[in-house]
């Protein structure tokens, strides 16, 4: 029965404290239903708090109304309070550039951490039940993955728990029938125009009668193996993941290349993915072949940069393995590249002798830089730009490559627009923030000038 078996889930993966508040994603089809009433008739062994939450993605006219209006039903036959929201889901694929299942997926949970975080509430239960994840590690399998794709879905991830896991939809039909519990059937479950429509609808059903009628349990019992290996696999990845780590904050991460082609290449993609998981736990678009992507940039040379999906970016600067929400190269292109005496962001003041002997200097900020010219060398005005192709330096008794300095400094790429170049006479004589030519340096207090460039706060 269904009722032993997932009381059976919830004790045996630690998934129900007691005083539990938990949200309840409940769509209004049978295995919600099902789960927002079990969870019911358990809320006094556990004294639990529960808020249900149902979303409208506005996608099937009247029906979604229907659907809308029978799950404020049912929960009010319970008094159970809910949370209802809407989302025209098909815009918002279309705005995003997503599909309507991962439009409408993202923004579920969105609603249910939203209803968390403002009932303060402690868990979020998922109606997933066995043959869910059959098709997930199918669904999986048929895009590229590796152990942890194949383990299938997590009774537990952080807040989200899914009691129902390990049961059947056919356990799930017979609760609700046993219990008189209606349920609404959506329409779209019944149309092979969604991947898991037609790997539930058309693949399975195919296996069974031509392969292995148990097909459901085979692959939920080879993803439980697979979890006991990818959990001690993670387990040793973290150890080496920290020893690779340079920097982590919420938008980026460093790691040291030398070490990290030290390992082997099953553990690099581990801590690859440990790092995307940073950003993005579930990695719902990650697939091996990026993974491969990134293995195969280590051995290239630096500046090269991958585009991911879920907005994540990855560079090679130097020995440094860099993955970041932010577009580095996009950021800084546009910096420093104007005149002298006027930028909307930037602004630049030029100190002659009297401005400086009546020290009429003040609130200068710190993010900018502070340049000492030789009053007496500068004969024209002076311009900063950002750098071009081929520009070249006269810096101690020799021309350089302003390209060539920064190699040298091993200045990533993506930020070399960072550091202005500065003209005089068309002549190029200094990049803030690094150098400045032999000849412009001041030699005494007299012919001492100071140039200060900050960015507005």
């Amino acid at each position: 029965m269904l009722e032993k078996i997932a009381l059976n889930t919830i004790l045996n993966n630690n998934l129900i404290c007691n005083n539990d508040h938990i949200v309840v994603g409940v769509s209004g089809g049978a295995d919600s239903i099902c789960l927002l009433h079990f969870l019911y008739s358990i809320k006094d062994r556990f004294n639990l708090k529960i808020t249900a939450v149902h979303i409208n993605h506005l996608m099937r006219g009247e029906e979604s109304d229907l659907d809308n209006k029978f799950v404020i039903e049912f929960c009010n036959k319970l008094n159970i309070p809910i949370k209802v929201f809407s989302f025209d889901i098909n815009k918002i694929a279309k705005d995003e550039n997503l599909s309507s299942e991962e439009a409408g997926r993202k923004y579920r949970y969105i609603a249910f951490n939203e209803t968390l975080k403002k009932e303060n509430a402690t868990k979020i239960a998922i109606a997933h039940n066995k043959d869910d994840n059959a098709e997930t590690i199918i669904m999986r399998f048929l895009r590229g993955t590796g152990i942890k794709g194949l383990s299938g879905i997590a009774y537990k991830r952080d807040n989200i728990i899914r009691p129902i896991l390990d049961c059947l939809r056919l356990d799930i039909e017979d609760y609700c029938k046993r219990h008189s519990l209606s349920y609404r059937n959506d329409s779209t479950n019944s149309l092979d125009i969604y991947t898991r429509n037609k790997i539930r609808l058309n693949f399975i059903p195919s296996i069974k009668e031509n392969f292995n009628p148990n097909i459901i349990d085979t692959l939920t019992n080879m993803a439980k193996t697979f979890n006991d290996e990818n959990n001690f696999l993670d387990n040793l990845s973290k150890d080496y993941l920290n020893k690779c780590l340079i920097e982590q904050n919420k938008d980026k991460i460093a790691l040291n290349i030398n070490i990290l082609n030290t390992l082997d290449l099953v553990i690099q993609k581990r801590i690859l993915r440990l790092c995307f998981s940073h950003f993005n736990k579930e990695l719902y678009n990650i697939s091996l072949e990026h993974i491969n992507m990134v293995i195969d940039i280590l051995k290239k040379q630096t500046g090269k940069k991958l585009n991911l999906p879920d907005n994540l970016y990855v560079y090679k600067q130097y020995d440094n393995l860099i993955i970041t929400k932010t577009n580095l190269s996009s950021e800084n292109n546009l910096m420093y590249n104007y005149k002298i005496d006027l930028d909307k962001q930037i602004y630049v003041k030029e100190i002659n002798k009297n401005m400086l002997l009546s020290k009429n200097i003040v609130n200068i900020s710190t993010k900018g830089y502070t340049i000492s010219l030789n009053y007496d060398k500068i004969k024209d005005s002076l311009f900063i730009r950002q750098r071009n192709a081929g520009d070249k330096i006269y810096i101690n008794n020799m021309t350089k490559k302003i390209k060539n300095i920064f190699i040298d400094l091993k200045i990533p790429s993506n930020e070399r627009n960072l550091y202005p170049i500065l003209l005089c006479n068309n002549t190029i004589i200094g990049i803030l923030g690094l150098c400045l030519c032999n000849d412009y340096k001041p030699t005494n207090l007299n012919n001492t000038i100071y140039l200060y460039i900050w960015e507005e706060n």
